[in-house]
């Protein structure tokens, strides 16, 4: 009995998971109702389907917006072979490699069904053996439970007196983990002697050794370790990764697998010869030991990555908190404000800080960088900066003592942009820009200026001195300051959003809220990018000016 095709999907974070392709067409992309869901907004919804035509499985790109690719070929329509990778014109998402029906541990189990002739008694013994081991390796038993597990049933197919199981360390070395002899007792590694020259040969070699009699026209007769040891049977096998397929440009070319330990068995009797199935079954053996480590390393790598994406997500809701939960109520203005971050956490932030004689301060700030650093810094600025703003002093006072408290606690490569205005009943604005992209302000009459200056980013330079800048506001006049999360933008196209366009929506805007206002810059972005991911923090603070309270 055949069973179905297999592909291999690895998502975005390196887990791997086996999908059989138990019908065709086998549709594929962000559909839900797709046979394979790749849950990746740059995807499309249909992206690909793998068709069968006369024995064959053919993938079809279903006129996706990046393209599909099998070995870094981008193409049209294209018959499968197995190790043959498929990705779906993107980086860092979804990959698939398509295994198909080559042989594995369960396709040799399924030879159980198939009743022997009596001359096949040595192999459904080995074939039952293999049925144990798969039985055994799904009960969620331990790694060095499972690895033993696969040691002694390799002894067991061997006639060998004991086993051992040899694993790359973090060095590239080769060391003991689990030894066992015919008993199933388990060895200690410090007292056990096996034959180093053996491994090291099949290790740089990547060739099995099956020696039944150590003699002299066996050529490991000339081995000092085998002729110390008196052994004479020794068995080694290889343990590798699948091998996977690259791409250099044009070029597709096949990575070599990857070491990832030696089995090694050996007897102070000689052996029996070893017949093809005996080989095969060990192959096997190898491979699932091979499988256990690699998924054990999986399931520990998700582990640590649930845990930091937790430990992000905490940060996440920490950072939002510390902006403003709601906005003052003055009689003069209104204001409001959005900060969605790219990841989990990001280095942009607004605040808005309430002065006496009814004045108020707004900050917008962009830390360089993105991720974890970013994050910290931004949240040391926005604390460092609200206390400072408390103290209602000059803004170009303000600014030089947070540059100062950067330059001494923050690194060369780490600094800020950040624009801070202080706006009074009259309308008069009193701002420092610090090399941040230039807030809009639109008159009651629909007219745009820019409020630029030529002060430095803080953090960048312990001896900078800042300037601020005076305007006056008139009734009804709009005041929108941003980070570069908005003009940069991107589409699918990877054209950005831009200073016009930005210019553009808020002179054309219509409405009358600061609310409205700041839904119109997102709705028009939203509408250029088209779901393309979001590839930088985007903060947005829009102000309107009322007029002086009577």
């Amino acid at each position: 009995m055949s069973l179905p095709a297999r592909l291999l999907l690895i998502d975005p974070g390196g887990t791997r998971r086996e999908i059989q392709i138990q019908a065709t067409p086998f549709k594929m992309g962000r559909q839900q109702d797709n046979e394979l869901t790749l849950r990746d907004n740059r995807i499309s919804r249909l992206h690909a389907q793998i068709v069968a035509e006369d024995g064959r499985l053919v993938i079809e790109d279903l006129q996706s917006r990046h393209g599909t690719f099998v070995n870094g070929q981008k193409i049209q329509r294209q018959e499968l072979h197995p190790k043959d990778e498929i990705d779906f014109g993107v980086p860092d998402s979804y990959r698939l490699i398509f295994l198909g029906q080559e042989s594995s541990l369960e396709e040799i189990l399924q030879r159980v069904e198939t009743p022997a002739p009596p001359s096949s008694s040595r192999e459904l013994y080995h074939l039952g053996v293999l049925l144990e081991v798969a039985r055994v390796l799904h009960t969620g038993m331990s790694l060095e439970d499972a690895l033993s597990t696969v040691v002694d049933a390799a002894i067991q197919v061997t006639g060998t007196e004991r086993g051992v199981l040899l694993l790359r360390n973090a060095a590239g070395e080769l060391e003991t983990t689990v030894a066992r002899d015919a008993r199933r007792h388990t060895l200690d590694p410090k007292e056990l002697q096996i034959s180093s020259s053996v491994v090291r040969q099949v290790a740089d070699s990547r060739r099995e050794l099956i020696v039944t009699d150590t003699g002299s026209g066996s050529g490991m007769a000339q081995q000092a370790s085998v002729v110390r040891l008196a052994l004479h049977t020794i068995v080694a096998i290889p343990l590798e990764k699948l091998p996977r397929m690259g791409s250099y440009d044009t070029t597709i070319y096949a990575k070599p697998a990857e070491l990832v330990g030696v089995l090694y068995l050996d007897s102070h009797s000689p052996g029996k010869n070893f017949s093809e199935m005996d080989r095969e079954v060990l192959r096997s053996l190898a491979l699932e030991a091979a499988t256990v480590i690699e998924n054990a390393k999986l399931f520990a790598a998700a582990r640590a990555k649930e845990r930091i994406e937790h430990e992000l997500q905490i940060a996440s809701e920490i950072q939002q908190r510390l902006l403003p939960r709601c906005f003052p109520k003055a009689e003069h203005c209104s204001i409001t404000g959005v900060n969605i971050a790219c990841q989990s956490i990001g280095g942009d932030f607004f605040d808005v800080i309430p002065l006496g004689s009814r004045r108020l301060g707004m900050v917008v700030a962009d830390v360089s960088g993105k991720g974890i650093g970013a994050a910290l810094l931004a949240s040391m600025l926005q604390g460092t900066f609200s206390a400072t703003a408390s103290m209602d002093v000059a803004v170009e006072a303000a600014a030089s003592r947070v540059n100062q408290y950067l330059c001494e606690r923050s690194g060369d490569d780490r600094y800020a942009t950040l624009f801070y205005g202080v706006l009074d009943t009259t309308g008069r604005l009193d701002y420092i820009n610090a090399g941040h992209v230039p807030p809009l302000v639109r008159t009651a009459m629909g007219q745009i200026y820019p409020l630029a200056s030529e002060n430095f980013p803080l953090g960048m330079f312990d001896f900078a001195e800042y300037q601020s800048e005076r305007v006056v506001l008139k009734p009804g006049d709009f005041l929108v300051a941003y980070t570069d999360g908005v003009t940069e933008a991107r589409n699918a196209s990877e054209d950005l959003f831009g200073e016009e366009r930005l210019q553009e929506v808020v002179r054309s805007f219509a409405g009358s809220t600061v609310e409205e206002l700041s839904q119109a810059v997102r709705q028009a972005v939203r509408e250029f990018t088209g779901g393309a991911p979001q590839s930088d923090d985007f903060t947005l603070l829009v102000l309107q000016y009322k007029g002086k309270p009577a």
